[in-house]
């Protein structure tokens, strides 16, 4: 019977192969194939074929770095550098005057006694000479001033104060009027250069010392 139908086949034109593909086209997928996976989105519960995702994170800009325009910390002040100038002016004496008239002309001249009291100053600060020794020569404001810091400077510092008395190396004087002048000078002591500065005042005819400066 089978050989019949081939026969009629091959009798209507039609290859084997040509009845062969026909019966593929009509006969749908044979029993036991897998069946194709479908090509669309997967199901949620489906993680195995979960496609990983890509998510574009934005640019950050660089962090910006600050210059440092000085030391994070400044250096402690030490008990030296506390005391090594002194700065103090006392007019009181010579507001006083003020209301004394007429008001007698100063005697001496001043930029010796300028040059004098710098150097008895320096002595002072050393431990070479007492303050008393120039209390008619300082107000009472700097005399204290100049006491207080010879003690402090004595203790932090000692009593040294240099290999030997100071020298004045140069001065300077500037009357401001016919009662005040002016002077600094530079001091050399062995050990360091000190500059100090003076204002000196008439005073019931005599000079006094109202402002002073050393460094």
């Amino acid at each position: 019977m089978s050989a019949d139908v081939g026969a009629l086949v091959l009798a209507r034109g039609r290859t084997p192969a040509e009845d062969a593909f026909a019966r593929v086209r009509t006969a749908g997928p044979a029993h036991g194939t897998a069946p194709r996976r479908p090509s669309g989105p997967t199901r949620p519960g489906d993680v195995g074929a979960r496609r990983p995702q890509v998510r574009l994170v934005p640019a950050v800009a660089p962090a910006l770095v600050e210059e440092a325009t000085g030391p994070a910390h400044a250096a402690p002040e030490t008990a030296a550098s506390r005391i090594a100038v002194l700065r103090v002016s006392d007019r009181s004496l010579v507001m006083e005057a003020d209301d004394d008239a007429p008001r007698q002309l100063p005697d001496g001249d001043p930029a010796t006694v300028a040059r004098a009291v710098a150097l008895a100053s320096l002595e002072v600060l050393a431990g070479r000479r007492s303050v008393a020794q120039l209390a008619r020569w300082l107000s009472p404001g700097v005399y204290e001033s100049l006491q207080v810091r010879a003690g402090l400077t004595q203790r932090v510092l000692g009593t040294s104060g240099g290999t030997r008395p100071p020298v004045i190396r140069r001065a300077r004087a500037c009357r401001v009027d016919s009662h005040v002048l002016e002077a600094s000078l530079v001091a050399d002591d062995g050990a360091r250069v000190r500059a100090v500065a003076l204002r000196l005042e008439g005073h019931r005819g005599g000079w006094r010392v109202t402002a002073l400066e050393i460094g």
